[in-house]
C-alpha cells in the first residue's frame, strides 16, 4: 500500500481503530460512541444495508457512518458479524485511499472501527466523508432524463478506465457501486466499495470481465431495458476497449 503513514491504529479496550492522521483527534470520539452503542442521533441517508448516518464530530462536519452489513442469504442469519485476524473495514479504507491518490475517483475516507465480540469476531464500521448530492448510479439513472443517462454512462465507462490504468481490479462493478452527482453541466463518478480491489497490472480480460459484469447488473435491474437503451450500453462498451 502506498498511503504510508497517513493512518494510525489505535485500541481501545475490545476496540480497534483506523484514523486518518489529521483528522484522528475529531474522528475517535465519533468511532468509540459507535463501538460502545452511544451514537447520537444522526441524519439518515439513503443507502447501505441500513443504518448509514451522518454526523458531525468535533471540527469535523457532514461523516457519513456506515455499519458494515451482510447482503444476500446471508443476511437471514448473520446480520453483521464479520471474522477473521485481518479486518475488512481497515482494508478497505487502505484500498480506497490508495486508490483514491492514484487519481481513482472514489470517496475520501476518514477511517475505521471494529468491536471484538471474542478473538477472530468482531462488527465494524467505516466513516468517510460525504459526497453531497451523489446518488447511486441505479437510482440517478431511474429518474435522468435519456441525455442525462447517456452522458452519466459516459462518464462512468471514463471513471472505470481510469481505475483500470492506475491498476485497480474491482470483482464487484454493478450500477449501484458507482455513485454519481451534477456539477453544473458536468456529471462526477465516485466508484465505492473498493474493500476487494485487486492492485495489480490490468488485463485486457480484466476490462472485459468489468464491462460483463455491469451487464449483469443492468440484466438484473432494468430486464425490460426500459432506462438502459442501446445507446447507454454501447457508451458503457467503452470499459471494455
Amino acid at each position: 500500500m502506498d498511503d504510508g503513514e497517513s493512518f494510525r491504529r489505535v485500541r481501545s479496550g475490545l476496540s480497534r481503530f483506523l484514523l486518518r492522521e489529521d483528522v484522528a483527534a475529531d474522528l475517535q470520539p465519533l468511532l468509540q460512541a459507535w463501538a460502545s452503542d452511544e451514537l447520537p442521533p444522526a441524519r439518515p441517508l439513503l443507502g447501505g444495508r441500513g443504518g448509514v448516518g451522518l454526523y458531525d464530530s468535533g471540527a469535523l462536519r457532514d461523516v457519513v457512518l456506515r455499519p458494515s452489513r451482510r447482503g444476500g442469504w446471508m443476511a437471514g442469519i448473520n446480520r453483521d458479524l464479520y471474522f477473521g485476524f485481518r479486518y475488512r473495514p481497515f482494508h478497505e479504507v487502505r484500498n480506497t485511499e490508495t486508490l483514491r491518490r492514484r487519481g481513482v475517483p472514489t470517496i475520501e475516507m476518514l477511517g475505521a472501527a471494529v468491536r471484538l465480540r471474542f478473538p477472530g469476531c468482531y462488527r465494524s464500521a467505516v466513516a468517510s466523508a460525504y459526497a453531497v448530492g451523489a446518488v447511486n448510479l441505479w437510482e440517478y439513472l431511474r429518474a435522468a432524463t435519456p441525455d442525462e443517462r447517456l452522458r452519466a454512462c459516459q462518464v462512468v465507462a471514463r471513471a472505470t478506465r481510469i481505475l483500470h490504468d492506475c491498476g485497480g481490479v474491482h470483482p464487484d462493478l454493478n450500477l449501484q457501486n458507482y455513485l454519481v452527482r451534477r456539477r453544473k453541466l458536468e456529471h462526477e463518478v465516485l466508484i465505492i466499495d473498493c474493500d476487494k480491489v485487486a492492485l495489480r497490472a490490468v488485463q485486457p480480460s480484466d476490462r472485459r470481465a468489468a464491462f460483463d459484469r455491469i451487464c449483469r447488473s443492468i440484466r438484473r435491474l432494468d430486464p425490460e431495458a426500459a432506462v438502459l437503451t442501446f445507446d447507454c450500453i454501447e457508451a458503457l462498451r467503452a470499459i471494455a476497449a
